[in-house]
């Protein structure tokens, strides 16, 4: 019985561990609060941007209505983002 509930938590630890993967976290640059947005949404967002390729794709933070830049992010343009970058 044990044995099961061990390989049930590994398999849940397994799945956490690769959806916090595929999440990039989004600071933003007035208060600083971070949140993790899911890869597959930054995606499209910088898919479908006609924007600026030097600018990553930017969300409004939902705290203060400030710009949310990635912390680390290569887009889909083959371009690396840094939060140090908009420091």
């Amino acid at each position: 019985m044990k044995d099961k509930r061990r390989a049930r938590l590994k398999k849940v630890r397994r799945q956490n561990k690769v959806n916090e993967e595929r999440q990039i976290k989004y600071i933003c640059l007035d208060c600083g609060i971070e949140e993790l947005i899911p890869e597959e949404v930054v995606r499209t967002f910088d898919i479908y941007d006609d924007g600026d390729i030097a600018e990553p794709p930017r969300f409004q933070c939902e705290n203060c209505g400030g710009s949310m830049v990635p912390e680390d992010y290569t887009g889909v343009d083959g371009v690396h983002y840094t939060i140090n970058d908009y420091r």
